[in-house]
């Protein structure tokens, strides 16, 4: 089926979740993008550009998925690891038709414009490029710096005018001086008005129909995102979302459902973005605290995801996958009424792909162990029996499905 979207609405939407990952410093991407979308304005760029330079700042930090790369990129002018999360951000993008166009301007975007202005780049997207530098930079000297910003804008602008031709274009810098010489672009990058500005361009857009690869495409993007936030659950939402979509065929679910069921599969752990580093690699017991921000990024992957337009029974499916059929689940509570088919596939998807893949408190088990305790949490009306005998009665398959990306590599 063809999903009508409005592109800017899923980039806004998706941004919230890249947002999460600065925990303590979050909305980095918005701001960047009306940075750097002022600054444009100020250059005489035109509303095509200014788009393009709104999308590219949301999701300039896509390559970033651990709040200790998020703290080194907001905390230091320059950082000795700084261009990893640009090559990873290019790769993701670019495997998404819809964001190609987006793939070498965050690529270059840690370029110095002294290297870059050289290179055999086209030269809108050496513009790019160096815009959401300049405005990135902009945007962790404010971090740093603490308060609106204007208060500092003085030292900020000091900084950026001494790397003036070393790392920022010299009409970039005069135009961000321009902008910034109005008390209400500091203002504008609080919370409230950032978010009202950035809704008008979103409002803006037009919803178009999308196929559903098109989507998955999307989907599958995040996903590699929300796997990269820690080694042990890396490849684990494609898992999920392999044995997910089996299942549903297994109960004759149609189409749309099917979709439903992938599409949320891949996007159920979307709100661990927010979850730190440590609390995710930690080898040992949460404690009361770490357990309440681990059990709520259903509730966070819900949030995010029904700014979508379109997206409401996917965002449904993807934050109940922790819920359990006697009520014991979480962050709803939900009895087994409440739980649909499709969610329950979810949750037993979940669950087989996590036991069978190393955590930090265990080893990955073998298809039968993990299966033994699928069943015990069937015998104690926890999931659903009848989802759990599908994967016992194709257990081999289940296995190898929930290890999806390991065989594709292998392949």
């Amino acid at each position: 089926m063809d999903y009508e979207l409005n592109i800017r609405e899923v980039i806004y939407a998706l941004t919230e979740a890249l947002d999460l990952v600065g925990i303590d410093d979050t909305r980095h991407g918005k701001r960047v993008a009306f940075i750097a979308a002022e600054c444009a304005r100020a250059a005489g760029f035109d509303e095509a550009f200014i788009d393009d330079i709104i999308g590219i700042g949301m999701l300039h930090d896509c390559g970033v998925s651990t709040t200790d790369v998020h703290r080194s990129l907001v905390t230091q002018l320059e950082w000795k690891d700084e261009q990893i999360h640009c090559e990873r951000g290019a790769i993701l993008l670019g495997k998404v038709a819809l964001f190609q166009r987006f793939a070498l301007p965050v690529y270059y975007h840690y370029t110095h414009w002294e290297l870059l202005e050289h290179l055999p780049v086209d030269r809108r997207v050496k513009q790019l490029a160096n815009l959401i530098y300049l405005s990135d930079r902009v945007d962790a000297l404010r971090s740093q710096m603490g308060g609106t910003g204007l208060e500092r804008s003085a030292e900020i602008e000091r900084i950026i005018v001494e790397h003036s031709g070393t790392f920022f274009a010299p009409d970039f810098v005069e135009a961000f001086r321009t902008a910034s010489g109005r008390n209400s672009f500091w203002f504008s990058l609080e919370d409230e008005p950032l978010e009202e500005q950035l809704m008008e361009w979103v409002g803006r857009g037009e919803n178009k129909p999308f196929s559903f690869s098109a989507v998955r495409e999307m989907a599958q993007m995040f996903a590699d995102v929300v796997d990269a936030k820690s080694p042990f659950t890396f490849e684990h939402s494609f898992g999920v979302a392999a044995l997910a979509n089996f299942l549903a065929r297994g109960f004759g679910l149609d189409e749309q459902r099917r979709e439903t069921v992938e599409i949320a599969a891949l996007l159920h752990d979307l709100g661990k973005l927010r979850v730190e580093d440590a609390i995710l690699n930690k080898n040992g017991r949460l404690d009361t605290g770490e357990k309440i921000l681990m059990n709520r990024h259903g509730f966070d992957s819900n949030m995010i995801l029904r700014r979508i337009h379109g997206f409401r029974e996917i965002a449904r499916i993807a934050s109940l996958h922790h819920e359990m059929l006697d009520g014991k689940g979480y962050p709803y509570s939900l009895g087994e009424e409440d739980i649909p088919l499709e969610a329950r596939i979810v949750t037993v998807a979940d669950i087989f792909q996590a036991l069978v893949q190393t955590r930090p408190y265990r080893a990955a088990m073998e298809p039968d162990a993990a299966f033994a305790i699928l069943q015990d949490m069937a015998d104690a009306g926890k999931v659903d029996t009848a989802v759990v005998a599908m994967i016992g009665t194709n257990l081999q398959q289940a296995y190898r499905l929930a290890k999806y990306k390991e065989r594709v590599k292998a392949a």
